[in-house]
């Protein structure tokens, strides 16, 4: 009865300590995990990422001013992380590395630009937020640029196209491309003929077509 006393510690010990053992692994794979999940971009990598969400997000080459870039080149970048605009990159050996924060950052900061907002304006409205605001930020201008656009495309007026028909050198008839006539045929042709007779006497008398005689 001792010896099975004894192994049913023993077996319990060695439980405790491979349910230890598992705990600790499911915490490193979790961390493992999050670690690979989390992304890292060189300069170049950066401009890139924030230009394929700008292109994503309908915000690409739509800047007022067109001394500003639709997409951040690396000068910019490194200009706005001295204005403060952008969190300073990590430092990995000698190599600067940004993550998804500063792509966040970025993008909001040229949604911005195109609504015509001045650096100073930008900095203090992003100064401190989260990604998640960053983002809120971000379609915000997003869907009020497209709104903007629909609206236009209302306003818009109708282009209008012409065609001309040589009758004749010297004679041509100009209509509209969509024209349909909405009058009988048979006036016209009436029209047309009175018309040319006008021409016609014009040209007899030297004078022009939009000449009147009101006496």
């Amino acid at each position: 009865m001792a010896s099975e006393t004894q192994s049913e510690k023993v077996f319990t010990v060695f439980r405790e300590q491979l349910s230890l053992d598992l705990d600790s692994m499911t915490v490193l794979l979790d961390n493992a995990v999050m670690v690979a999940e989390r992304k890292s971009y060189s300069l170049n990598e950066l401009s890139d990422e924030v230009a394929r969400l700008l292109k994503d997000r309908g915000l690409m080459n739509i800047q007022h001013d067109q001394r500003v870039s639709a997409a951040p080149d690396k000068r910019t970048i490194r200009y706005y992380t001295t204005l403060g605009l952008l969190d300073r990159p990590n430092i990995e050996g000698r190599q600067a590395k940004y993550g998804d924060r500063h792509v966040m950052q970025l993008v909001a900061i040229k949604a911005l630009q195109s609504v015509a907002l001045p650096l100073s304006e930008i900095q203090s409205m992003l100064y401190g937020l989260t990604e998640d605001e960053l983002d809120h930020v971000i379609d915000n201008v997003a869907e009020s640029i497209r709104v903007k656009q629909k609206l236009f495309k209302k306003e818009t007026f109708k282009t209008t196209r012409w065609r001309e028909l040589v009758i004749e050198p010297g004679l041509k008839l100009v209509v509209e491309d969509d024209w349909q006539s909405e009058m009988d045929e048979s006036l016209l042709f009436d029209r047309l003929k009175a018309a040319l007779d006008l021409l016609k006497k014009a040209g007899s008398d030297g004078g022009s077509v939009d000449e009147r005689d009101d006496e």
